[in-house]
């Protein structure tokens, strides 16, 4: 009984950390402290998902949450282009600045999608700002195509780096 109850006050505490459920073990009347801890840790510190539409119809710099919101980060570019645009990546510091300390660390990665849902024939391209690292196919994303990317911080620090990994495209609606 004691476990189920410690079990609903994690959840009631932590409600929107996705992951498996904690093991704790119990000693008596008191939770182990060390499997309290252990559990706390190893939780995933990302939301589960995010949808963040953009209406912009020129080149525009996204903002951190637009970037890495979530475990999955789905970006819809929505607005009407009069001809090619550019998205610029915010700066890798003003992204980790957005962080809580659990998920500002070295290896933290997030699963991104942009989407180009624009009612006009024009591409977005994908630009770089301060820190970042460009890798895979070409960042040019046109109309009714997505592409996915693999968002990893590299390096924190004084001079903070970050990784857009391109993993796949697609045609037609997200």
């Amino acid at each position: 009984m004691r476990k189920f109850c410690f079990t609903q006050m994690f959840r009631a505490m932590f409600p929107s950390i996705q992951g498996q459920m904690p093991v704790i073990v119990d000693n008596g009347s008191m939770p182990d402290q060390i499997s309290l801890i252990n559990a706390i840790l190893a939780q995933n510190p990302w939301q589960a998902s995010v949808y963040n539409p953009a209406t912009n119809t020129t080149g525009f710099t996204a903002a951190p949450s637009q970037i890495m919101g979530a475990e999955q980060t789905v970006l819809n570019l929505t607005g009407t282009l009069g001809a090619g645009a550019a998205l610029t990546l915010p700066t890798v510091a003003s992204i980790l600045a957005a962080l809580t300390p659990q998920q500002a660390v070295v290896g933290s990665s997030v699963s991104l999608r942009i989407v180009n849902s624009s009612s006009a024939a024009f591409a977005w391209t994908v630009t770089t700002n301060t820190g970042w690292t460009l890798a895979g196919t070409s960042q040019a994303i046109a109309q009714n195509v997505w592409q996915d990317y693999i968002v990893t911080i590299t390096t924190i620090g004084a001079t903070p780096t970050a990784t857009l990994q391109a993993v796949g495209r697609g045609v037609g609606p997200i």
